[in-house]
């Protein structure tokens, strides 16, 4: 384990005051069907500025920033249901790594070192507790000069797409530039809050089964993905397709050695790009999709048949899909959703997650000191039992051809 001293904590706030008609947030119900879980991120550069005009720098930034960001500087209400804007601001953490060199840990990745540079011990939680902050930053300085910005958010709040926006934006912040996003928050008109939908598990709750879980990280360079499209034998495949379906062929045989005749494929869908008028990227929240697609785990599909599968199933995720929980019928449309993503999977099947962080341009946030080297989407798996296993993030490598998986 590494040694970490904390040289300072202090809560950021927005730099002006959040206007008085915008100090509660309220979850769309696309927020609401989101499992209530942390996500962690982390970010490394080789070089940064002396410790503290670092800190500073990001510190005064992030303060410009949360004045269009407003939710993440707020609170969690007593219902989970709403955020209280009051721009309390977000928990800022310095702290010093002693004895490491940056370039020396990346060389041979611990799944556990992104753990020591995140400003809290990441759970898969429940919902929070009333008065939880929503996002939370540690900066981490390395005796060599080199920084790992570690970043926490709560899911219900914001997507990867949202966590890409802020990043990006906050960034662009700090170099001066004027590149930053002012989000769009429609979310809450287009899909409305509903009663009827109650904490749980998101759209995976009828199916989710409790394991523990290791953390394991592959990497597909561009050379290993031309491979795997010229084998899938389908027409423009994208690497986001083609390294799904080999996981997924691999993932059968473990299956049906785990005497488990099916397996069950799910892989979240930004519905931002779904409609047939497209939500605008900067759109502030959740919009996630789901499209599902099983296989008998005997059969020795080829990764042709399998990447065929899914592409018919994330085919379905359309304007229809996307208009059906709009407005304030959309509790009865999302649920129109849910058949027609369920139907003719079979029960028990063994299940197996895909969410992708490719193409959000990570490896671009540049805060005035250069690009990162490395990105840790660092779920370091679960020591307890949870019902979120068998899960793959999928992420851009540093080049932007390969994956991470």
């Amino acid at each position: 384990m590494m040694e970490t001293d904390i040289i300072s904590g202090e809560n950021v706030k927005p730099s002006s005051p959040t206007p008085h008609h915008l100090r509660t947030y309220e979850l769309s119900m696309l927020d609401q069907i989101v499992p209530p879980m942390l996500v962690p991120i982390v970010l490394y550069f080789p070089n940064g500025y002396h410790s503290s005009e670092t800190a500073n720098l990001l510190k005064h930034s992030l303060s410009l920033i949360l004045t269009r960001f407003y939710p993440l500087a707020g609170r969690v209400k007593n219902d989970a249901l709403s955020i209280d804007c009051n721009d309390e601001g977000v928990p800022f953490v310095v702290a010093k790594i002693n004895g490491h060199k940056l370039c020396d840990l990346l060389k041979n990745p611990d799944p556990e070192l992104p753990r020591c540079l995140l400003p809290c011990e990441v759970t898969w939680a429940t919902e929070l507790a009333p008065g939880s902050s929503v996002a939370m930053i540690q900066v981490n300085h390395f005796d060599c000069g080199g920084i790992a910005i570690g970043t926490v958010f709560w899911h219900k709040v914001v997507d990867a797409v949202t966590i890409g926006n802020f990043l990006h934006s906050w960034a662009a912040t700090a170099r001066g530039s004027r590149e930053a996003f002012c989000p769009n928050y429609i979310a809450q008109s287009l899909f409305p809050q509903k009663e009827e939908i109650q904490a749980q598990s998101g759209s995976l709750g009828a199916i989710l089964r409790k394991g523990k879980s290791l953390m394991r990280r592959y990497v597909f360079d561009a050379p290993a993905i031309s491979k795997l499209k010229a084998r899938s034998r389908i027409d423009c495949p994208t690497r986001v397709e083609v390294v799904p379906a080999l996981i997924w062929k691999c993932f059968k045989v473990a299956s049906l050695v785990n005497n488990k005749p099916e397996s069950l494929v799910t892989h979240a869908v930004n519905l931002r790009r779904r409609a047939q008028h497209a939500f605008p990227s900067d759109c502030f929240g959740n919009f996630p999709g789901l499209a599902a697609a099983s296989s008998t785990n005997k059969n020795a599909d080829n990764l042709g048949n399998l990447f065929k599968k899914m592409r018919d199933a994330v085919s379905k995720i359309d304007n229809d899909f996307v208009n059906r929980p709009l407005g304030d019928e959309g509790f009865s449309g999302y649920n129109e959703n849910l058949g027609r993503i369920w139907s003719g999977i079979p029960e028990g099947a063994d299940l197996l997650s895909f969410s992708s962080w490719c193409g959000f341009d990570l490896y671009k946030v540049d805060f005035g000191w250069g690009k990162p080297v490395s990105i840790s989407r660092c779920d370091s798996g679960s020591d307890s039992e949870s019902p979120f296993f068998n899960v793959v993030w999928l992420m851009d490598t540093r080049a932007g051809d390969g994956v991470e998986a």
